[in-house]
């Protein structure tokens, strides 16, 4: 073992996960490489799967480290930053930071609004929707699940469409002839349950950025309410940034 650590009488798990740590930060092991594997590492230090565990625990929820539902820990990957400013597509976003997206469809129906959906909205009681829950990835790698509900006396028809393929903004602006013009937006960091983790292939109560909001467009000249929706970000391949600015007249 003292091959391993000039400090013998640091625990085994600290000198596990401190070795790792230099390996992360020299390059040794770069972001999206995989940890050695608990055996590799029970057999290199002589030490029990609990102890490695812990360590890998600990460089998990110290940042250095993800960690995917049957997979081997990975060294986290740099992220990159998307402006809350600017309203964009997924689809737009991902391409935008230079990686490929793709989508998993889970749910396309049309369904009665909801009491909110309906005030939200601006629908009358028992006017339908279509409902769209996705999940998108970014080179291959879940990055968020998505809910949206549209109103179906705008978007006539829009369940034939294959949104495994195709950007739903991209549909509502070049079909539907709808400008997206501001989204209306609320944030807060939740852990994630176990459907979201089945979902989005991550460990239950990985913390996730949560938004809610309320999406507007021009029809037919006139702004009007589109898109109600919900999201569920994973914050390890982008990190989010707003730009925000201080009124004259503060300090009152």
């Amino acid at each position: 073992m003292s091959e391993h650590t000039s400090n013998k009488n640091a625990p085994k798990y600290a000198v596990i996960k401190q070795e790792l740590i230099q390996k992360i930060q020299s390059g040794e092991l770069a972001p999206g490489a995989e940890l050695p594997s608990e055996s590799d590492l029970i057999s290199i230090y002589q030490v029990s799967r609990v102890t490695v565990r812990r360590a890998i625990d600990e460089l998990y929820h110290q940042g250095y480290i993800d960690k995917m539902q049957g997979k081997r820990a990975c060294v986290k990957q740099i992220a990159k930053l998307q402006e809350l400013a600017s309203v964009f597509s997924y689809t737009e976003e991902i391409i935008r930071q230079g990686m490929t997206p793709s989508r998993e469809v889970l749910v396309s129906d049309l369904r009665i609004c909801s009491a909110e959906e309906a005030e939200k909205l601006q629908l009358q009681k028992a006017d339908p929707v279509f409902h769209l829950e996705r999940i998108y990835y970014a080179d291959g790698h879940p990055l968020c699940y998505t809910a949206t509900t549209l109103p179906y006396q705008i978007f006539r028809d829009i369940e034939t469409y294959n949104f495994k393929e195709n950007s739903l903004y991209k549909i509502l602006e070049e079909v539907y002839h709808v400008e997206i013009t501001t989204t209306s937006l609320k944030l807060k960091a939740i852990a994630a349950h176990d459907k979201l983790a089945r979902h989005l292939n991550i460990e239950k109560n990985t913390p996730l950025l949560y938004s809610n909001g309320l999406t507007f467009g021009i029809q037919q000249e006139k702004e009007i309410p589109i898109e109600l929706f919900t999201n569920h970000y994973l914050t390890t391949q982008f990190e989010y940034s707003l730009l925000q600015t201080r009124r004259p007249g503060g300090f009152q």
